[in-house]
C-alpha cells in the first residue's frame, strides 16, 4: 500500500471539498448578515474530514498540529470554540457532502452503505490490570471494524 504525505492529503481533499462547495452550495444560500467569515465553508470541512481519517486522540490536538505545522496553508485558522461552532453549523452541509460521494462510489440504487473511518477501543483498563477478569486473557487496544 502506498502512502501519501500530509500535505498532499489536505491539498487533494481540500480541492474535492472544494470543487463541490463551488458546485452544490454556493450558489444556493443565501447570505447571512455580519462580518464575512474570515475562513471558508470548504477549508473547515476538509479540516473535520482530514481529521476523521487521521488517528488524533481529538480535535485539540488535532487542531494544534495544524497551527504548528501548517498555519500558512490556514492563516484564518479559528480558535476551538468558534471552530466547533461552525463546525454545527454545517452539519447538514457535510452530510450532503458524504452523500453525494457515497453515490458516486455506489449509486443511487443503494439501500446501506457503511464507511468506518476511526478506531474503536475495544478494551479499556482502568484499575489495577492484573486483578481484571481479562487478566491474561485480553490486551487494551482497537479494533478496525469494517
Amino acid at each position: 500500500m502506498t502512502s501519501i504525505d500530509f500535505g498532499t492529503l489536505l491539498t487533494t481533499i481540500f480541492v474535492v471539498v472544494n470543487d463541490w462547495y463551488q458546485k452544490q452550495v454556493k450558489n444556493t444560500t443565501r447570505l447571512k448578515p455580519g462580518v464575512k467569515a474570515s475562513m471558508s465553508d470548504s477549508e473547515i470541512m476538509t479540516l473535520l474530514l482530514v481529521m476523521d481519517y487521521l488517528p488524533f486522540p481529538g480535535e485539540t490536538q488535532f487542531l494544534g498540529f495544524i497551527r504548528g505545522n501548517y498555519k500558512e496553508w490556514f492563516p484564518n485558522l479559528l480558535d476551538q470554540s468558534q471552530f466547533n461552532r461552525r463546525l454545527r453549523k454545517l452539519d447538514g452541509m457535510l452530510e450532503k457532502l458524504r452523500r453525494s460521494w457515497v453515490e458516486q462510489l455506489v449509486g443511487e440504487g443503494e439501500k446501506y452503505f457503511l464507511l468506518d473511518t476511526k478506531p474503536l477501543p475495544i478494551l479499556g483498563l482502568k484499575r489495577d490490570k492484573r486483578y481484571s477478569d481479562f487478566a491474561g486473557n485480553a490486551t487494551p487496544g482497537s479494533i478496525l471494524v469494517g
